[in-house]
């Protein structure tokens, strides 16, 4: 008997950019949330849906916040000259006063005990570009 239907997670799914760091973190949120979803929806189909109801929004974020990371990163003579004097200026004006622009990734959170039938929490995600 051919199951009704399959998933792909992780980079499989959702190939994240190397730049962005992510593509580990992201394939062990998949497993917890599938894990967590084939827990609390007594169907199979269901479940997978649930799924990627609750990881699409985070998932399309992290993959376009890795894309908008690594645009550009072949530089030439000038490029690298103007990157490596600038960027440790940038740097330290994006970081400023304990900044962190990039903490709605690292800071991600997945409440094992929470069910997964529970509507959807709010994720604070950056604005898409």
């Amino acid at each position: 008997m051919a199951p009704e239907r399959m998933i792909i997670i992780g980079d499989a799914a959702h190939a994240v950019s190397p730049s962005a760091g992510q593509g580990a973190s992201m394939a062990i949120e998949d497993a917890v949330v599938l894990a967590q979803c084939l827990r609390d929806v007594p169907a199979i189909p269901r479940a997978f849906e649930r799924y990627e109801q609750l990881r699409r929004d985070r998932v399309e974020s992290v993959v376009a916040q890795g894309r908008r990371n690594g645009q550009g990163k072949t530089a030439g003579a000038f490029g690298r000259v103007t990157r490596d004097l600038f960027m440790p200026l940038a740097m330290r004006a994006m970081f400023r006063g304990g900044r962190d622009p990039f903490r709605w990734q690292w800071d991600h959170h997945i409440d094992w005990d929470a069910p997964v039938t529970s509507p959807a929490p709010s994720v604070a995600l950056p604005p898409r570009q």
